[in-house]
This record gives structure tokens, C-alpha cells and sequence, in this order.
């Protein structure tokens, strides 16, 4: 009994472990025969596990996508035997047209059998009648090297609530890609049937000469289906997928009609202009002419465009800003802007001519070499204004001419009429002592009559009568003046006004070393010998007559001149009290000359 009772434990062992090892491994399709850009399920069932198991899909990347995977599991009880399996749902995405091997995979120790899909092309059952579709269209099939091409990606649906939509992202290795604005959704018909469509549009600029491969773009998303329960939130949804076949673009070289030195624009149009905003007609030494101009490209992104050298200019102090480059979209099409200011500081008279602009590109639209101009302009520079109240004009030869005998008369005449004038009014008709007496006699009335009926309020104290001071920068020199335009400067040192800082130490800068001539910084920093405060001052400038520049941006500077001025003035100082101690010690001459 003892060794039957072993033997049949045995058995119940064997057969228990032979129960539990076997896991039976079976691989099946929803479908054999597809059109181009639609989806199969692929359903791996496990028998015997209902926890997860390995899996190796990595063969499937040669040939699919695998959109999704989604697991269900059943565990069973028939005749009281307990029977489990999980199921692996794989939404597979073919990458080829014709026959397609689904290769074999690797789950849970087993081997799948392999499994063959016909994949047809799209072209021949047309697109319309169908629920999602997808199309790719360019501007273009040949394009020069660094020229736009337009890519639109239009995608057709007639079912609503998709949701999780995701498209494949358009890289190109050899190209610049940007996306133009936001997508767009309007309706459209297609042989008769209403669709939705939700439109990408992309800029593709490209950097290399030769073939640039465009690759199939996909679309998947989610759609509930009709038994979902909104109830207690169970969706029930499955996967919409779409592509759209890529394209082939031929990208040529720039011709070689092209300048050679210059840089390569391939536009619709690009246009330069400029603008100035001072009037030529008054400048003078020490003022400032500001200079912008832009130039706008048709077809090209705002950072292809050159950037213009500074001019030098004899007698003028050039301060150009940083560039501004900006893009915008206008029609479907990328329009590029590069702005450039410069301003110019005349430092000396005469006329100033500063040069214009010349940029070659190339017209992709009638193939031609153009030029986008701007031609010289000139300047009369005048001297420097004067400290005085009444200011010198230049004047031109024409306004240096005698005048006519038209003019001599009509001058003669005004002069006569006014001295008529003078005469009718100091010359009255009725006696001076009438006219007193009356005055006086209402002057009495008005005065009697404003006391009866004055209010009593209290008399307001007399408002102060500040004096109005001439601007240091047209103060007169003067020995005690050194002062109070060092604390001008001090003062606007801390206020960090720019304007102010300047007018301050060009005032400070006159009374220091008595030269009314003074009229620049430039000046003031060349006197004072110090590099470094040349250096500050041309920093001082260029944030002065830099549009956008501020204080802030030389708040160090500003504090480094505050302390060279005060020390350049300490050492002037010490200098002249050890020349008066000096004095005081020199023993005088015996005999008087």
C-alpha cells in the first residue's frame, strides 16, 4: 500500500508539472489584406498565464510600427478545472506596399509562426469614401539650394471625437524645417462628401545640393465607439491611423551667373529702406543723426539676411546696434526682416556723405541676379552752437545774395507802416490831462468798490520768484563756476539721466579748463589725458545715442567716471595748495627790481 500510494503521488506530480509547463503560444490577424496606411491587430494568446511574460518585438521594427498593445486576461473553471490565459493585442502599422511578413516572435520561451499580409496601394481604390485619409503636397519639385519650399499636410475625416491625435514629426536631416503659424481647420467636399480637415503647413529651407527624400508622414488617434458606457465611464475605443506619402525633391546649386563674394538669397523679392530722424537742414557739431534700415526678404527666414558693415565716416562717430531680426508669415509664406540702427555723432563741419546700400539676390521667379538699393546721402554739418542766447546760422550762397529791389521796397514799406503806427498811438487827439484825470477818477471806483466788497480771508503769503539759470552748457566761464558745475555732474551721476550726464560734464568740462570751445564729450575726455575716461565716455555715447539704451547698462561706468573726475579734480587741488605752501616759504629778493 505504501508503494502504490508513492507511485500514485508520483503520477499527480508529473502530471501536474507537465500541466504548468506547457504554455502553448498561438499568434492570429484580424485581417490578411489591407490598403496602404491602414492598421492589422495582431492577437498573441499565452495559455495557462494570466500575469505578464516576455516578449521580444524588436523583430517587428524592420517592417511595422507598432502603433499600440493592449492586454485582456480570462481565467475559467470547467468540470472543476481551472483553465487561465492572457491575450496580447498589437496594432501594427505596415511601412511597405506588396507582401509583408509578419517575422516570428519570441514569447514566454515560445516561438510564433510567421504570418504574411497583402498591403495594396492607396491609388487603387482612390480616397474618396473614406473615413480618414491623409495627403502631402508641395510647392514645388525643384527648388534652389537655401530656397523655401512650401509642405502642407492635409488630414480628411468624416468621424468626429478622435482623440490623442499624434503625427509623425517631420525631421530632415539636410533641411531647415518651420512651422508656419498654427494648423488650420475648415470643411471641404470630396466627390460629393462633406469632410473636416486640419491643415499643417511647414517652411522646408534646403542646406544641401543634390535629392532631399521627404519620408510618409502617419497619423494615429482614438475613437470611442458605440460601446462605450458614459454612464460609469467605460470608453471603449480603438485606433484611426492614416499617412500620406512623402516626396522626392531635386535641390540644385546656385547658378553660377550669381556674384561669387556675395551671399546667396534666393527670394521672391527683398526690398531695403531707410529712415532718419533728424532734420538735415540744422545739424551741427555735437549733434546726433539716428539711421535705421530695413530690409525685407519674400521667401526668407530674417536670419539669412546679411548684416551691413558700419561705415567710416571722417568726422563722424559711428554707433551701430545690435541687430533686430524678426519673421513673420504672411499668405502661407515666410517673410523675413533684419533691421539695423545706426547713429552718427558729427565732431566735425562740413558736408558728410554716408554711403547706401547695395545687397544682390536672385529672383526665383524669373530667374534673374537683382540688387535691393539705397543710395548715399549727404549732410551739412554746421559749426558747433554758441553759448549766447542768440545762436549763428550757416548760411548757403544762395541765402548770401543781395537782395532784390523787390525785397528793399517791400522791407521799406513794412518799416513805414510801422512807425505810422507808433505815431497814431503816441499822439493821442484829446488832451493828456483829460485822459489822467479819467484815468485816475476810475482807478478810484474800481479800487472803493473791490474793498466793499473784498472777502475777509486771509492774505496768501507772495509766491517766491525763483530765477531762471542759464544751463551750465551756456553758462560764461568764470573762476567760482568750477564748483557748482562739479556738484551738476555729481548730481546727475546719481540720477543716471543720460542727457543730463552729458550737458553736466560738458559744463563741468568748459569751467574746469576755461575753454568756452569745448562743445563735445570727445573733446572734454581728450583734455582731461586720462584713457580711461575716454574709453567711458565713448561707452557714454553709445548708450546715449543708441536707440533702447539705458543707464542701467552702464551703471559701473558711470560710477568709475564720478570717481576719475573727483579724483582728477583732488589732484588739481593738492597741486595748487602745495604751490601756495611753497609761496609762502620763498624768501623774497633783497633789492626790489
Amino acid at each position: 500500500m505504501v508503494i502504490l500510494r508513492t507511485g500514485l503521488l508520483a503520477a499527480l506530480f508529473c502530471m501536474f508539472s507537465i500541466l504548468v509547463q506547457a504554455q502553448p503560444v498561438t499568434a492570429t490577424l484580424d485581417r490578411t489584406e489591407i490598403v496602404r496606411g491602414e492598421t492589422v491587430i495582431l492577437t498573441i494568446r499565452v495559455e495557462g498565464q494570466s500575469g505578464g511574460v516576455d516578449m521580444d518585438l524588436s523583430p517587428l521594427e524592420a517592417g511595422f510600427q507598432v502603433i499600440s498593445t493592449r492586454t485582456s486576461s480570462q481565467i475559467s473553471s470547467v468540470n472543476n478545472s481551472m483553465n487561465a490565459r492572457i491575450d496580447y493585442h498589437l496594432t501594427l502599422f505596415p511601412l511597405n506596399e506588396g507582401e509583408v511578413t509578419i517575422p516570428p516572435l519570441v514569447v514566454a520561451g515560445e516561438t510564433t509562426p510567421a504570418l504574411t499580409i497583402q498591403v495594396e496601394p492607396r491609388s487603387a481604390t482612390g480616397l474618396s469614401g473614406q473615413e480618414l485619409f491623409m495627403e502631402a503636397v508641395v510647392s514645388k519639385e525643384t527648388v534652389y539650394v537655401q530656397e523655401q519650399l512650401l509642405f502642407s499636410l492635409r488630414l480628411y475625416y468624416t468621424i468626429s471625437g478622435i482623440r490623442n491625435p499624434i503625427f509623425t514629426d517631420l525631421e530632415l536631416p539636410d533641411a531647415v524645417v518651420q512651422t508656419i503659424g498654427t494648423p488650420n481647420q475648415y470643411e471641404t467636399l470630396v466627390d460629393g462628401m462633406r469632410y473636416g480637415v486640419y491643415e499643417k503647413q511647414y517652411a522646408i529651407f534646403p542646406q544641401r545640393s543634390g535629392t532631399l527624400e521627404i519620408p510618409d508622414i502617419m497619423f494615429r488617434g482614438e475613437v470611442t465607439d458605440s460601446s462605450s458606457n458614459y454612464v460609469f465611464r467605460n470608453l471603449n475605443t480603438r485606433t484611426v491611423t492614416s499617412y500620406a506619402e512623402g516626396h522626392i525633391i531635386n535641390v540644385t546649386e546656385k547658378p553660377a551667373s550669381y556674384p561669387a563674394d556675395a551671399l546667396w538669397l534666393p527670394a521672391s523679392e527683398i526690398t531695403v529702406r531707410e529712415r532718419w530722424d533728424n532734420d538735415f537742414t540744422n545739424v551741427r557739431v555735437g549733434d546726433s543723426v539716428y539711421r535705421v534700415i530695413e530690409i525685407e526678404a519674400q521667401g526668407l527666414d530674417g536670419a539669412a539676411l546679411p548684416p551691413l558693415e558700419a561705415p567710416q565716416i571722417d568726422g563722424v562717430n559711428t554707433y551701430p546696434e545690435p541687430a533686430s531680426i524678426d519673421r513673420s508669415f504672411v499668405d502661407g509664406s515666410i517673410v523675413g526682416k533684419r533691421v539695423e540702427s545706426t547713429s552718427f555723432l558729427m565732431t566735425a563741419p562740413g558736408t558728410v556723405r554716408v554711403p547706401g546700400v547695395s545687397i544682390p539676390w536672385y529672383d526665383i521667379d524669373t530667374g534673374e541676379v537683382k540688387y535691393a538699393t539705397l543710395t548715399d546721402s549727404a549732410i551739412s554739418v554746421g559749426a558747433a552752437r554758441s553759448g549766447s542766447t542768440s545762436e549763428t546760422l550757416l548760411l548757403s550762397n544762395a541765402d548770401m545774395e543781395e537782395p532784390t529791389r523787390e525785397t528793399f521796397e517791400a522791407s521799406t514799406a513794412a518799416a513805414q507802416a510801422e512807425a505810422e503806427a507808433e505815431t497814431l498811438v503816441s499822439s493821442p487827439t484829446t488832451p493828456l490831462w483829460i485822459l489822467s484825470l479819467a484815468a485816475a477818477l476810475t482807478a478810484l471806483i474800481f479800487a472803493l468798490t473791490f474793498v466793499r466788497f473784498k472777502p475777509r480771508a486771509p492774505r496768501p503769503a507772495p509766491a517766491k520768484v525763483y530765477p531762471v539759470a542759464a544751463p551750465m552748457y551756456r553758462q560764461s566761464i568764470a573762476p567760482e563756476a568750477e564748483t557748482k558745475a562739479f556738484k551738476d555732474f555729481d548730481s546727475s551721476c546719481s540720477g543716471k539721466n543720460l542727457p543730463a550726464l552729458r550737458l553736466a560734464l560738458i559744463g563741468w568740462g568748459r569751467q574746469y579748463f576755461a575753454d568756452a570751445e569745448l562743445h563735445t564729450l570727445d573733446a572734454v575726455a581728450l583734455r582731461t589725458a586720462n584713457a580711461e575716461i575716454r574709453e567711458i565716455c565713448l561707452h557714454l555715447q553709445q548708450a546715449l545715442y543708441g536707440q533702447g539704451g539705458t543707464a542701467l547698462a552702464i551703471d559701473a561706468d558711470i560710477q568709475r567716471l564720478q570717481q576719475l573726475i573727483t579724483e582728477l579734480r583732488t589732484a588739481h587741488r593738492q597741486r595748487q595748495t602745495r604751490y601756495s605752501k611753497d609761496q609762502d616759504y620763498i624768501i623774497p629778493p633783497l633789492y626790489k627790481a
